[in-house]
């Protein structure tokens, strides 16, 4: 006799990591929305739908589901630490914290509270606390997770400077040959090494495997390259560098940002702040720093950070998402249509949230800075909903800041810095942007040469702050005694006092580099 018994619904959930693990995410996905179709108000299958939304990288369409899940069974830890780990993906900061603690009251044994915490903690620029529950967690992790654990407790050491510590853990990371090279990499990163040192011989051991990934072999020529450059050996140097961003075969359309500039530049007028007069939100706390990536920002929010009223709330793309959720990737004459039909009252909300974020983050501070470089491209948005922030522009030699960007990891989104030529191309329209934000918004927007910066640090971070309607802080200068964490490419660099160090270091490219400073031969004269 057949046996026709249907599975029951925890059977089919229990199915689906099987099915992820063989590759057949939308087979999985099918499966799990079938199964709310028949169950929408049950915990576990919410939760299941969410889990498998998310392996397949569609965090947003996971998170209400996640968040049913964690309203059905409000004292479940595990879905509490997933909507969570959500919320802490899209920078709903104050929202992600209650559920987390929660859970960790919850159930605090269970391995993935603390991590979440630990996690939390990390990305929210709080590096001691982090280390306290990354430890704790590593503590009673099974195997199968502890390196996932460890790895970003050696990034929280290294962020906070503490790279002795940092060092030996990525060390005992390298033991597993099959995981070794990330680890081996960041190791090569946290000190200065030159071509006659063991780490060289160890990294080119491992561009001669060809089992390595397009993103590790970037990695890897970046780690050579540098290690090149710290030789005197630029020639070689800047050969690596070109192999790793040519692994990544990613190309950057000019054209297309050109015309996104041109619709900037169309749609945002004195009339159009005029006509939203009343939209934004009227606090003075948020600055935004912004700029060419590697152009000094982490510097400027470190100098910022280290004011008793100041605060640094790092990396955020708050405002790329509200941007992006407005536009909806349909242009500024759309996003302005949105704008009207939410009201003034929706408009302030938004904004309300954002500001209520940066004193979760800076609580007591009176300037708190979001460093996103690229938010030079939303100042148009930005004084619509934040019309009494600050705006700091960071500029630097374009030379001195290709090669910066040139030598480190930056992400895709970034495929114009690949390459000398496109660099500069999008470099000017970056230029002829802010030259209109500037006409716009006078008086608004503060530049900050790096140049100026290194070479009278006093003076430039004098008039930073009363910029900013900060009084004089001594403490501004001595920024790198703070021990804060840095989670960006300058973290070493910003442990030290301002030095002229890095200025005019294109002049050992300069062969290399001809193709630029062709075409920026003008900007460059400035």
């Amino acid at each position: 006799m057949l046996n026709t018994r249907q599975p029951t619904v925890e059977e089919v959930i229990a199915g689906f990591p099987r099915l992820m693990e063989l590759g057949r995410g939308e087979e999985a996905e099918a499966e799990a929305r079938a199964l709310y179709r028949h169950f929408p108000a049950r915990g576990d299958v919410n939760e299941a739908l969410a889990l498998v939304l998310v392996n397949l990288g569609k965090h947003g369409d996971a998170l209400p589901f996640a968040e049913t899940a964690a309203r059905a069974e409000p004292k479940n830890a595990g879905y509490l630490i997933n909507l969570g780990r959500l919320y802490l993906k899209f920078e709903l900061i104050e929202e992600a914290l209650p559920l987390l603690e929660k859970a960790f009251r919850i159930d605090s044994s269970m391995y993935q509270a603390p991590w979440a915490m630990g996690e939390f903690f990390h990305e929210t620029g709080n590096g001691r606390q982090a280390i306290q529950y990354l430890k704790q967690a590593i503590a009673v992790a099974p195997a199968t997770h502890k390196s996932q654990i460890e790895l970003l407790l050696a990034d929280s050491l290294s962020s906070l400077g503490e790279i002795d510590e940092a060092e030996r853990l990525f060390k005992k990371l390298c033991a597993d040959e099959h995981r070794r090279l990330f680890p081996l990499v960041q190791i090569a990163n946290l000190r200065k090494h030159t071509t006659g040192s063991e780490m060289f011989g160890l990294l080119q051991q491992e561009l001669n495997n060809a089992g390595n990934r397009p993103s590790d072999f970037m990695r890897l020529h970046l780690a050579v390259g540098r290690i090149y450059e710290n030789s005197g050996e630029y020639a070689k140097a800047f050969e690596h560098f070109t192999k790793a961003k040519s692994s990544l075969k990613a190309k950057s359309d000019i054209n297309q940002f050109r015309s996104a500039v041109d619709n900037l530049i169309e749609s945002y007028k004195p009339e159009t702040l005029q006509r939203f007069a009343g939209y934004g939100d009227p606090s003075g706390l948020p600055v935004f720093v912004v700029g060419m990536p590697r152009s000094g920002t982490t510097l400027t929010e470190q100098i910022i950070a280290a004011h008793p009223k100041g605060g640094g709330a790092g990396e955020l793309n708050r405002i790329g998402r509200m941007h992006q959720g407005l536009n909806e990737e349909k242009g500024s004459a759309h996003l302005f249509d949105r704008m009207v039909e939410g009201r003034p009252d929706r408009c302030r909300d938004l904004a309300a949230k954002y500001v209520s974020m940066l004193k979760f983050l800076a609580p007591g501070a009176k300037r708190v800075v979001d460093k996103m470089p690229h938010n030079f491209v939303a100042l148009g948005f930005i004084a619509l909903f934040f019309p009494n922030a600050r705006i700091v522009h960071c500029i630097r030699n374009p030379a001195d800041n290709f090669i910066s960007a040139y030598q480190n990891p930056i992400n895709p989104n970034h495929s114009y810095a690949y390459a000398a030529e496109s660099y500069a191309l999008y470099y000017k329209e970056y230029l002829r942007l802010m030259q209109h934000w500037q006409q716009l918004l006078p008086g608004r927007i503060f530049t900050l040469r790096y140049e100026d910066m290194v070479a009278n640090p006093e003076d430039k971070t004098r008039q930073l702050l009363e910029f900013l309607g900060l009084p004089w802080d001594a403490r501004c200068l001595r920024f790198h005694e703070r021990g804060a964490m840095v989670k960006t490419f300058s973290r070493q660099q910003v442990r030290e006092a301002v030095h002229r160090g890095s200025v005019e270091r294109w002049r050992n490219y300069e062969q290399q580099l001809r193709p630029l400073v062709e075409i920026l031969k003008d900007e460059m004269a400035l």
